[in-house]
């Protein structure tokens, strides 16, 4: 297969995976992944044949100089001492100790096969960990310790990984030549990674005050950094390429932090957006070449005379249990001298399980044991390749399925915290003051809609009529979107009332059609084409669904080809079936507006249910304006030109006034300091979004 072709193919399977999980979210994407990888294999035969050199360079590499860049400084200098003792002290304890139970249950592994799959499977993965904390409410130093463990035990459990490895393919292994090949590794890793993380903020430095501030410029040189670091470490060196791109990683972060003011603000976000959209796709794509390694695997395990199918899965489970044995029996270890030094914490073995579960496999695992050669020095086939393979990835699926299950019954708590909308999460750090917080993340996004949906008002004249309509119903929209993210657990009363309110305009749009043909104001062929639209409109009202032209293109497109043959085969021109359906539209949305204003005169009280029935009429109320404005509008280039500026100012001063709302919020104490940091991060890509590409003379 094309190596351009496989690489679409895996971009759509991880797309395909990330749409699934977002309907069953109680399963991580990992597995999805997984099972697409599978499909893929065994539906169209596809196999990829990994390099290790290439795999590690192209996943392994910037996957690690993410998390460097990403590390939580605060969280890993105060629990410096967990974090590191979980991120060195237990990967080489799970190496060793788990080596040695792992080569006595499985006597085909050579000693060193056996540390390798030790090593292998002792990083943990925070991604996995987070996705199953959506549903989880974990304790939040343990959710700190595995973030900041992760970052650095992938160094080391990797780094044991390659010298096990390495001593396999030797076809020797010494402790001395082992231990001085760990340190030769490791030194000179962090060494190459620190000089070249060194020189290349230095040359951005200079850069900068060259006057080079151009954005795509500092985001290829923060994408290729990685590759650079581990190829200069690997290659020229023979070091650990891993434990160099961390070092870099981390360096490179904290000196970015210090000239950030220096530095243009929008560099950093588009950085931190590219590198978002760089791992998502490489942690996906891993998972599916998972998936499809897997069959090989299995096929060579199923045709085995050696070992029995089902053997190989008990291994798998075993290895799992003697690597999440090992965490928790460390962690409960730890609680035990903490309390001994402190007597401050109570010893919980709840905590130590939760610890021992939280150790979900991922990325970094897969993506290394897939880059184990297939033959050793003296030609012959690496020892139990396809069996390591195979166990490793039993354990990879076992870890992440126990504690999507078991997670939830030791902690006993379900989250308040919703990962995947952190726009609208419910947060509660501290507040700036000792007023109480009254109005979470949705409420107050909604609240700062509606000032700038005032302001709008406040702008509006003739000449710019139109363009504050839309601007008011595109917010109108995001408000509507927010509610129902928020009332989808929950859903109420109100749902009735805006269809309701849907059929009250809807039927007095029919009425007035009916109207105008009677009165000959519209055509036949016009009422026919309007009746079909209204048809549509019912059906989505009763579907319960909102009309978006942007999911219906296609549709449109037929309509539009199916209505021009329509008039071409009747006597009616273009024109004036053009003339007559703008007639139609402009009269049926006055009809509709009327029809809500007297329907609205009956609900005069002030209960909230009023309240929300009144602002959902005038939602309606604001769309059909907006409809016979457009109706009215000129559309001319000059026309479209003035449209763009306007937009753009109008845009551009509702979003300045929610965001002096956001702050006067939260310096009342009425909105926590996460929720306005996540609205106002919301409000500058909408500004970004609102500025793209302008070049104002």
């Amino acid at each position: 297969m094309a190596i351009l072709e496989l690489i679409v193919i895996l971009i759509i399977a991880v797309t395909v995976s990330n749409v699934i999980s977002h309907f069953i979210p109680e399963i991580p994407v990992s597995l999805f992944q997984i099972v697409i990888g599978l499909f893929l294999a065994f539906a169209f035969g596809i196999y990829v044949d990994v390099d290790s050199h290439w795999f590690m360079l192209l996943f392994i590499a910037p996957l690690l100089f993410n998390d460097a860049w990403r590390f939580p400084k605060r969280e890993l200098w105060e629990l410096r001492g967990p974090i590191l003792g979980n991120a060195i002290i237990l990967v080489l304890l799970t190496t060793l100790v788990g080596g040695f139970f792992i080569h006595l249950l499985i006597p085909q592994f050579p000693r060193s096969v056996a540390l390798a799959l030790a090593a292998v499977v002792s990083p943990t993965d925070p991604v996995a960990v987070q996705a199953i904390a959506r549903r989880v409410k974990l304790p939040a130093n343990v959710m700190h310790v595995v973030s900041g463990e992760s970052l650095i035990n992938d160094a080391s459990g990797l780094v044991s990984f390659n010298t096990a490895i390495k001593a396999t393919v030797a076809g020797t292994f010494l402790i001395g030549s082992a231990i001085g090949n760990f340190f030769w590794m490791t030194i000179v890793g962090l060494i190459v990674g620190l000089v070249i993380g060194s020189f290349v903020s230095w040359l951005r430095d200079s850069f900068d005050r060259a006057g080079l501030n151009d954005v795509v410029f500092h985001t290829v040189v923060t994408l290729v950094m990685p590759f650079i670091i581990y190829w200069i470490a690997e290659g020229v060196f023979h070091s650990s390429g891993v434990i160099a791109v961390v070092a870099g990683g981390v360096l490179s972060k904290i000196l970015s932090d210090q000239h950030i003011n220096a530095r243009s603000p929008e560099i950093s976000v588009v950085a931190v957006r590219t590198w978002e959209i760089f791992v998502y796709l490489l942690n996906g794509t891993i998972f599916v070449l998972l998936g499809i390694e897997l069959p090989a695997a299995m096929t060579s395990i199923f045709r085995s005379t050696q070992i029995h199918t089902g053997m190989a899965i008990f291994y798998g489970v075993t290895v799992w249990f003697i690597v999440f044995a090992i965490r928790t029996v460390w962690a409960y270890g730890t609680q035990i001298t903490y309390h001994l030094q402190h007597r401050e914490r109570r010893v919980s073995f709840r905590t130590a399980v939760t610890s021992g579960l939280t150790g979900v496999r991922g990325a970094v695992t897969m993506a290394a044991v897939l880059t184990v050669p297939s033959v050793i020095d003296d030609g012959s086939a690496f020892p139990q390749r396809n069996l390591l393979i195979f166990v490793a990835a039993v354990v990879v699926i076992m870890s992440l399925l126990v504690a999507t299950v078991m997670l939830p019954i030791v902690t006993k708590e379900r989250a308040t915290h919703d990962f995947t909308q952190p726009e609208i999460a419910e947060v509660e750090p501290t507040a700036p003051k000792k007023s109480k917080v009254d109005l979470t993340e949705a409420q107050a996004r909604i609240f700062a809609i509606q000032i700038g949906i005032q302001v709008l008002r406040e702008q509006q004249n003739d000449d710019n009529r139109t363009i504050v309509y839309e601007l008011i119903s595109r917010k109108q929209q995001t408000m509507a979107q927010i509610r129902r993210q928020l009332d989808k657990k929950n859903p109420s009363h109100n749902v009735e009332n805006d269809r309701e309110l849907r059929f009250v305009a809807l039927e007095a749009q029919r009425d007035r059609l009916r109207q105008l043909l009677a009165d000959e104001m519209i055509s036949v062929l016009t009422y026919s084409a309007q009746t079909r639209r209204l048809d549509r409109l019912e059906n989505l009202i009763n579907s319960d669904q909102h009309y978006h032209i942007s999911t219906q293109w296609l549709l449109i497109l037929i309509r539009r080809g199916l209505r021009s043959i329509r008039i071409w085969l009747s006597d009616e021109s273009t024109d004036k079936f053009r003339q007559e359906t703008s007639l139609a539209i402009t009269e049926t949305s006055k009809a509709a507006i009327k029809a809500l204003s007297e329907y609205m005169e009956k609900y005069n009280g002030d209960t909230v249910s009023h309240r929300m029935e009144r602002q959902a009429a005038y939602n309606l109320i604001v769309g059909y304006r907006n409809r016979i404005e457009n109706e009215k509008h000129d559309d001319t280039p000059e026309q479209r030109d003035l449209d763009d500026k306007n937009r753009m100012e109008l845009e551009v001063k509702a979003l300045n006034v929610q965001r002096e709302t956001i702050q006067q919020l939260y310096e009342q104490g009425r909105i926590t300091r996460q929720a306005g940091i996540n609205i106002r991060q919301f409000i500058n890509y909408a500004e970004t979004a609102a500025l793209a590409g302008r070049d104002e003379e």
